[in-house]
Parts: C-alpha cells; structure tokens; sequence
C-alpha cells in the first residue's frame, strides 16, 4: 500500500490510552456524517464532557459525561 496509513488504534501525543482505574475510556470514537470521516473526541480537563472536531470540516462536537455512562465507545454524529 503507497502513501500514509490512518490507524485508529494510535493515540495522540501526549494523550494516556486510557485512565485506568477511572472506569471510563479517554475518548469516544465518532462518525461525522457530515463529511463521511471519523474522528475522536477527548474528555475535557474537567471531565464533565468529550469535546472534538471533524477532522475534515472543523464542525464542533461536545458530549456530557452522564450519571452511569454507558458502555459504548463509538457512535455517529448528525
């Protein structure tokens, strides 16, 4: 295969994988529909929401953190 490679699995620099023992992941992977691409948002310093961008058109995404959570990693945004 030419060119570069996208791997979804890697984080950012400078982001933990993870933070373990918090019971909750350090990112959801999203959808856009908006320009068919994938993306993450990152939980914010406070931990009360995942907040992020579509990689291709820049449109804003915030998503609170709930009582409970769920379990999903990935969902599509609108």
């Amino acid at each position: 295969m030419n060119g570069p490679m996208f791997d979804a699995s890697s984080e950012p620099p400078g982001r933990l994988p993870s933070d373990a023992g918090s019971g909750q992941a350090s990112f959801l992977g999203i959808r856009f529909r908006c320009c068919r691409a994938y993306g993450r948002l990152y939980r914010n310093a406070s931990g009360t929401r995942y907040e992020g961008r579509c990689p291709k058109c820049g449109g804003r995404l915030s998503v609170p953190i709930g009582l409970g959570g769920t379990s999903r990693r990935f969902f599509t945004a609108e």
